[in-house]
């Protein structure tokens, strides 16, 4: 095993549910999620119980980055240790994660002369990430050590990856201050459900708008197999399984034999979003 270079991600990739996590040259740094009096790192409470949890105070957590202690730690060690490390993160278009890292990957830098970090930005969210990371470690399990390459190598798999999901209710993007009431109850009295994706820049936008949410599935699926020489499929969501699985069913069917990952869209996302999301991604080849 080649073991002089270590991959981190973040929770919001959801890489304990998969083998993955596993691989002692990858690491893990959890974002932060609060509701009232409560605060729990990502993961350690289930999703069904935020839910209620939000249903009963009738307001949404607040979420952050990982603790800027949890980063500092987890990269000096890596770095006392030997090891180089390049860290995926979150859309830096969502979250703080991104720059936190960057500063505190300069601060450890300063302290240990001769350590290397490099920390690259998603720009998309969920499993794809892990996507993402398992393409820089094949490039290190073929022997490959160069940084700047491997960081080249993150960043093509970045610009690969397309990211399409819709939400099931509109009630937490209007809580979140992301839309108005007004449009929320529209959107709720005529089942309007939208097509979102993620642009180049890591931002969400809105594309197309559906009014079932068989209909906006579908509409999900027709974007994703538009697309041509895919390399790998992702499906994640938050308390919806069924449409989960029936997503990876049908994106089998247009890409035979394409690998794929299916995980939860966990806690942070869910908190944003609300139950009943569902992203669907690809990347395609170079």
């Amino acid at each position: 095993m080649f073991d002089k270079v270590h991959i981190v991600l973040d929770s919001v990739s959801a890489v304990t549910e998969t083998d993955f996590i596993n691989d002692p040259r990858v690491h893990l740094l959890r974002l932060v999620v609060t509701l009232g009096n409560e605060e729990w790192y990502d993961g350690e409470k289930p999703i069904e119980e935020m839910v209620a949890m939000i249903e009963k105070v009738g307001q949404l957590p607040k979420t952050s980055q990982p603790p800027l202690g949890d980063i500092h730690e987890l990269f000096t060690n890596l770095v006392q240790q030997g090891k180089k490390v390049i860290m995926v993160t979150m859309s830096s278009g969502l979250s703080g994660t991104y720059q936190a890292c960057c500063s505190v990957a300069e601060q450890v830098l300063q302290e240990n002369k001769g350590a290397d970090i490099r920390i690259v930005d998603g720009k998309t969210c969920g499993c794809p990430l892990i996507g993402i990371a398992e393409v820089i470690m094949k490039k290190i399990d073929a022997g490959c050590e160069d940084m700047d390459e491997l960081e080249r190598c993150g960043i093509s798999a970045v610009q690969r990856t397309r990211t399409y999901f819709t939400v099931d209710t509109l009630e937490y993007l209007q809580k979140g201050g992301r839309i108005g009431k007004a449009s929320a109850l529209l959107g709720s009295i005529f089942g309007i459900r939208p097509v979102l994706i993620m642009d180049k820049e890591g931002k969400v936008e809105a594309i197309d708008k559906c009014r079932t949410r068989k209909k906006v599935l579908q509409r999900l699926l027709e974007l994703n197999c538009q697309e041509k020489d895919v390399e790998q499929f992702f499906v994640c969501g938050s308390m919806c399984e069924q449409d989960m699985y029936n997503c990876e069913a049908k994106l089998k069917e247009a890409f035979p034999g394409v690998p794929s990952i299916v995980t939860s869209l966990g806690s942070v996302l869910t908190a944003h979003l609300g139950p009943g999301v569902i992203g669907v991604f690809v990347r395609v080849k170079e």
